[in-house]
């Protein structure tokens, strides 16, 4: 019985060999050459040339974007993204530095003023309306922005109950760092000014722990439109102190109590629960809602000559960096969706805030070409500090400068 059973299975090994001999013809074992004929003349890598420029609340992009690259990768067999971070000067000098181009940029706004050698887009319909003309030029896109920042006011929690109407009211302090190229802090002054204050009600609701609002609900939801603008004579009027000026240690006086409120990005809120995780720091909450972002890291795809396989992929690796899978683990940088997707902020984290202010309806976003328009904003919110002037009226005259779509 054991010898016939033997002899049965050797039978059947015999009948597979036609079978696994016929496999071997038809299935290529190895899968490089397909790779090899699929990119051939080009080595299968994509460039990436990355400048921040602001920081998410993690510090970096990095390890966002190295978890996306290695989704990406993993759909496209023999395919490689190659991510390199390089000074400010030398993205912006991509096309005329003598070195060899990238395939792919990812830049802040400001940083490139046309996008001279830089392919067209098309934008997935998911991307905000707020962001839809970031990479606009003339009558077509050519940047896409694909994470976010933003920002808000951190009030020391036992000085000031809510932020107050004006802050020439009182003695509060207001701390707001000198503004900086990428991060652009009298503008978000003037856009914080601009907003209507929470009424009395909604004030005394405001909870007193570090960052935490009750209020805010457990899934993203769209931040409500503003009312309708009151006459130009009713505008509200929030001023700033008399000897109001930017501090370079405004950091150190929010934390050492001599500033009752500050200025904050994502980047600032994160390092503000450290040191409450630690028991240090002042009892604070965030506060205000800011009608404004520069804090957009936008990307770019560079022309090829027609049959160069390299722009395509590039476009793929923008939608998939718009996937809802990618913006959605956003949360792990400290950073913000530009797309319906929500950022993975949980019920209780500070940035969840943060991440409603910005899905509001009055969103301002500046155009990423042309830095000269930031110039030009700036000396309208002079025009505030230095002034007195009203702080609503002024910001509709500089967010048409921000928002206008450049052409040759």
């Amino acid at each position: 019985m054991r010898k016939l059973r033997s002899a049965l299975c050797a039978l059947c090994l015999l009948l597979l060999i036609p079978l696994a001999l016929r496999a071997w013809r038809v299935l290529p074992l190895d899968r490089q050459p397909l790779i090899a004929e699929k990119y051939a003349g080009w080595s299968g890598v994509l460039r990436l040339w990355i400048f921040e420029g602001w920081q998410p609340g993690a510090g970096s992009l990095s390890g966002w974007l190295n978890g996306c690259i290695a989704g990406f990768e993993k759909s496209h067999p023999g395919l490689y993204v190659q991510p390199e971070y390089v000074s400010a000067e030398a993205l912006s000098d991509f096309l005329d530095s003598g070195i060899l181009p990238p395939d792919m940029l990812l830049f802040p706004p400001g940083l490139l003023d046309t996008p001279e050698g830089l392919a067209q887009l098309k934008l997935p319909q998911s991307i905000r309306p707020a962001f839809s003309d970031v990479g606009a030029w003339d009558i077509g896109i050519f940047a896409a922005p694909v994470a976010a920042g933003g920002y808000l006011i951190a009030r020391n929690a036992s000085l000031l109950d809510a932020l107050p109407q004006s802050w020439r009211d009182g003695d509060a302090v207001l701390a707001v760092p000198f503004p900086e190229d990428w991060r652009h802090w009298d503008l978000a002054l003037m856009a914080l000014c601009s907003e209507p204050k929470p009424s009395a009600a909604e004030a005394t609701a405001e909870p007193a722990l570090p960052g935490l609002d009750l209020g805010l609900l457990p899934e993203i939801t769209p931040a409500p439109s503003a009312s309708p603008p009151p006459a130009p004579g009713e505008l509200p009027s929030c001023r700033l102190p008399e000897d109001f000026d930017y501090d370079e240690g405004a950091w150190h006086s929010f934390i050492n109590g001599q500033a009752a409120a500050l200025a904050v990005t994502q980047r600032e809120v994160r390092r503000l629960q450290s040191l409450a995780d630690q028991g240090r720091g002042p009892d604070w909450a965030l506060s205000g809602n800011c009608p404004y972002t520069d804090q957009v890291l936008c990307l770019a795809v560079l022309d090829r000559p027609d049959g160069d396989p390299r722009p395509d992929l590039c476009r793929e690796f923008l939608e998939h960096l718009l996937d809802p899978a990618c913006q959605g683990a956003l949360r792990k940088a400290g950073a913000f969706s530009v797309t319906d997707a929500p950022s993975g902020y949980g019920q209780g984290d500070p940035l969840l805030q943060m991440e409603q202010a910005l899905r509001s309806e009055t969103l301002c976003v500046p155009c990423c070409f042309d830095g000269d328009r930031f110039d030009g904003a700036e000396k309208i919110v002079r025009k505030f500090i230095e002034n007195d002037a009203n702080a609503a009226r002024l910001w509709r005259d500089a967010r048409e400068i921000l928002t206008e779509t450049p052409n040759d």
